[in-house]
């Protein structure tokens, strides 16, 4: 899996390290009683919720899946 430093990741990347994991998105969906497919909206726009359960399932940080998401305020100058 090729993943660039300070990007965020691709929907391939983040599919591919939750099948390394053995998990599919419905999977997940049906642990959260979602609909089919609706987990699938966190590839294009913010969706907290399901941004923290796909990193827990990984095994890492949202914010190393989608660092445009989460501002450093410890990186931001005046």
């Amino acid at each position: 899996m090729f993943v660039e430093y300070g990007c965020d990741w691709s929907s391939g990347a983040i599919l591919l390290a939750l099948k390394r994991k053995g998990i599919a998105l419905g999977d997940i969906e049906k642990e959260l009683g979602l609909k089919d497919g609706a987990i699938r909206n966190v590839f294009y726009r913010q969706c907290p919720r399901y941004e923290e359960v796909i990193a827990q399932k990984i095994g890492i940080t949202p914010s190393m899946i989608w660092p445009s998401r989460y501002v450093d305020t410890n990186r931001l100058s005046a």
